[in-house]
């Protein structure tokens, strides 16, 4: 065997002694583990601490804790209970020129990933495989599809910023995704939900250069108290058999190309409070010709604009 590869042998059976006496410690069947990126000694990669939890028989929750710039594409497939937990100013930048998304979460159920920044990568987090995803308090920027997708899968978005990707959120195929306190900013699209998915928001969903929030092809949304503001083209899109929902006040002005647009089978309701007005270059409430329906769109969006007939109740 080479100094190399016994140099790592005897690293894995360190870091394992180590998760052992911290699950022993804590009463628990976890442990942690300390990622220092840019170090010279210990983990200096997020991978690479991926890679000893391989070797691990724990299965209780673990704790991978981050410092320092981390330059790497990361995997993490088939684990559960697993946490990243950034020091101040820790970070992730992807390392494949734009070829991989920066975190790939597969077949893993509660992962949560808290106060990085994520710069970078096709996907920025990507959810996939039925997993379940949390993210807390993340900066996801300068991703070339979405800062964060989610596909077959479930996430939580709380609080952060997803800001300057092609498009903000993605969440298709059967997912749904909670997205709390959110600020989606500068993208392409904001948030974009199809093919029998779900999304319930509150978040601001502003200055991006398309459609703040398109929902397509059989999604659901519901906009509780959420802002769409200022941006390129219409505030919300809803296509193709979509149903959008907003209350507790929700907000859509100020988007150049209009406010809300209806098309192909597509419905809404606004409740009360709501204020969609003030959407340059178009209506604010613009229902298509082809069976749309907008409840309380003519008395429920505090003046603005529509060509909308209220639905009878039958």
């Amino acid at each position: 065997m080479s100094v190399f590869k016994l140099s790592k042998h005897v690293l894995y059976t360190v870091l394992l002694f180590l998760i052992a006496s911290a699950a022993q410690a804590g009463g628990s069947a976890g442990g942690a583990l300390y990622v220092n990126c840019g170090g010279k000694g210990g983990l200096t990669s997020v991978g690479a601490a991926l890679k000893a939890l391989q070797y691990s028989e724990v299965r209780g929750p673990i704790t991978i804790n981050v410092s320092g710039t981390c330059n790497e594409n990361v995997v993490i497939q088939s684990l559960d209970r697993l946490t990243l937990n950034a020091a101040p100013g820790a970070s992730i930048n992807d390392s494949s020129r734009g070829n991989l998304d920066v975190i790939d979460v597969l077949d893993s159920r509660d992962v949560a990933i808290n106060n990085l920044t994520i710069s970078g990568g096709v996907v920025g987090v990507n959810c996939l495989d039925r997993s379940l995803c949390r993210l807390n308090a993340d900066t996801i920027q300068g991703a070339n599809f979405a800062g964060v997708g989610v596909f077959f899968s479930q996430t939580d978005v709380s609080g952060g910023v997803v800001r300057n990707n092609a498009a903000g959120l993605t969440v298709f195929n059967g997912s749904g995704a909670r997205v709390l306190g959110v600020t989606v900013q500068n993208n392409g699209t904001g948030i974009e939900v199809r093919t029998d998915s779900f999304v319930n928001t509150d978040s601001t969903i502003s200055g991006n250069s398309g459609t703040g929030l398109l929902a397509h092809f059989n999604a659901t949304v519901h906009c509780l108290g959420c802002t769409v503001s200022d941006n390129g083209d219409h505030g919300v899109v809803i296509r193709q058999n979509s149903t959008v929902r907003f209350a507790g006040g929700a907000t859509v002005t100020g988007n150049v190309g209009g406010g809300v647009l209806l098309s192909e089978e597509s419905s809404t309701f606004f409740g009360d409070g709501g204020n969609v007005t003030a959407n340059p270059h178009g209506l604010d409430v613009s229902c298509g010709a082809s069976a749309t329906t907008a409840k309380f769109a003519t008395t429920n969006i505090g003046g603005g604009s529509t060509n909308c007939i209220e639905p009878v109740d039958l």
